[in-house]
């Protein structure tokens, strides 16, 4: 079954604000600054994240993005390997 890894973002005035509920913007009188939003999914769509959803929030614009999420395999051990009998 497919696991996915979700990245919430949002905007405010064309400018990403918040990542996951971590500020990525200083503000700078009433704008804030920081990554323009076209420039900063284009960054990481390059990483493999989609859009999948948005809505206008109180403040500003949240957009909600996906991807697969990596499955750690265990790493390969000898000793799980059954051995012929001889």
């Amino acid at each position: 079954m497919q696991k996915w890894e979700y990245l919430v973002v949002r905007t405010y005035g064309g400018v990403v604000v918040l990542v996951d509920g971590h500020e990525v913007a200083q503000m700078g009188g009433a704008q804030p600054v920081g990554a323009l939003l076209h420039e900063y999914l284009s960054r990481v769509g390059q990483e493999g994240w989609e859009v999948v959803g948005m809505a206008g929030v109180r403040e500003g614009t949240e957009i909600v993005l996906k991807r697969p999420a990596v499955v750690e395999q265990p790493e390969f051990e000898e000793a799980d390997v059954e051995k012929p009998v001889l």
